[in-house]
């Protein structure tokens, strides 16, 4: 839902100037932590990992079990394991909480930063197509192709963009409880605006779906 300040000026949350007139909210919604810390900081590969390695260290060390050593070096790698999921976590709510994402009729706008807070604005003239990533917990993602001509700067789209996009950075829309929805909205807005505007160089966006698993690689739709 858009939100508006004094008059009918519509406002982006967070965004303190109000939109240019005739430009108006469309879908604004934040991240998700759960579904940052899985799908972004991948808190269940983390876990699987400490688990390992604790694990094949517990069946094969020569260690007495129970003794001082053999608690000593259980402890050790317990408390490196609660030290980086506790990052992982840290780092997946303040990204949530920083971010908000937003589309008009016009652009999708990204408010976004951990550290230095900025608002990219992306024009629907340089969206060339969009994806929609969806993952079997049901969050999903949009993923969006700028034209080669335009590029952002990775460092300021970090974390919401594909890993290594680096040359040509793709914007994405993560942690999203109604990605398939969102996707369908862009691009119908993407096809609006470009009939609204017969000098326009905008063509209806393409969304195509996938499934991806844990490590953010692509499954059939149907898996």
């Amino acid at each position: 839902m858009s939100s508006e300040g004094a008059g009918n000026a519509a406002y982006i949350r967070g965004v303190p100037h109000p939109l240019p007139a005739g430009e108006h909210v469309l879908w604004e919604g934040a991240p998700a932590h759960g579904a940052m810390a899985t799908h972004v900081f991948h808190r269940r590969l983390f876990a699987l990992y400490f688990a390992a390695i604790t694990g094949w260290w517990v069946t094969h060390t020569t260690v007495a079990i129970g003794s001082s050593d053999w608690l000593t070096g259980l402890g050790g790698r317990l408390g490196l394991a609660f030290v980086v999921l506790a990052i992982v976590e840290v780092l997946s709510r303040v990204s949530a909480r920083t971010s908000w994402y937003a589309i008009t009729n016009r652009r999708v706008v990204l408010k976004i930063g951990m550290v230095i807070e900025m608002s990219i604005n992306i024009p629907f003239s340089i969206i060339e197509s969009a994806g929609v990533g969806t993952f079997r917990d049901g969050t999903g993602q949009v993923m969006l192709t700028l034209v080669r001509s335009s590029r952002l700067a990775y460092i300021a789209l970090w974390p919401h963009c594909r890993v290594f996009s680096v040359n040509q950075p793709q914007p994405i829309l993560r942690g999203l409880a109604d990605a398939q929805h969102v996707g369908t909205l862009l691009a119908n807005a993407v096809a609006e605006a470009a009939a609204n505007d017969t000098n326009s160089r905008v063509e209806r966006t393409t969304v195509r779906e996938t499934r991806q698993d844990a490590s953010n690689r692509p499954l059939p739709v149907g898996a």
